[in-house]
């Protein structure tokens, strides 16, 4: 697939273009500043997208100010009164946090494509006095991953 960004020295630039100027242009993402670079060529744009950036990082150690970085790792999510109640339920269950939940499904969800998930499952086993074995289900959105190894299984007795 090709790229509709650019990358460097962990930067992410945009490309966009306007027609009726002839020209490409676009700006470093996700920091606060704005700052933008043009082009005639892609090769040209990608090259002043480099210069923005080696600009952006000198200019902030000539006034003193830390060069943001492009994420804090913290974001909020609105996903509905219904999906919040079954993410704290699920989160309950499980004895997890909804972040952990949260980061496993975006964890799974970027990475599935490109390499390996790994997925632990644990199974629960619940034993009574006639020997019985069952065994919880395992969750409808884990059934149907593709390219999953699961490391390892733990089975608790009760």
């Amino acid at each position: 697939m090709a790229s509709k960004y650019f990358e460097y020295k962990g930067y992410t630039g945009s490309l966009d273009f306007d027609i009726e100027d002839k020209i490409l242009y676009g700006k470093i993402e996700f920091i606060n500043d704005l700052v933008n670079y043009e082009g005639t060529t892609l090769e040209e744009l990608e090259a002043e997208f480099r210069l923005a950036v080696d600009d952006y990082l000198e200019t902030c150690a000539e006034i003193g100010k830390a060069p943001e970085k492009t994420m804090s790792g913290t974001f909020n999510v609105r996903v509905g009164a219904d999906l919040h109640k079954k993410a704290a339920k699920a989160a309950l269950k499980e004895s997890k946090s909804i972040n952990d939940i949260v980061k496993t499904a975006l964890t799974y969800y970027l990475e599935k494509d490109s390499k390996e998930f790994h997925l632990h499952i644990h199974k629960e086993e619940k034993v009574g006095a006639n020997r019985n074995v069952q065994e919880r289900e395992i969750p409808r959105w884990a059934s149907d991953m593709n390219n999953i190894v699961a490391e390892s299984t733990i089975n608790w007795r009760h």
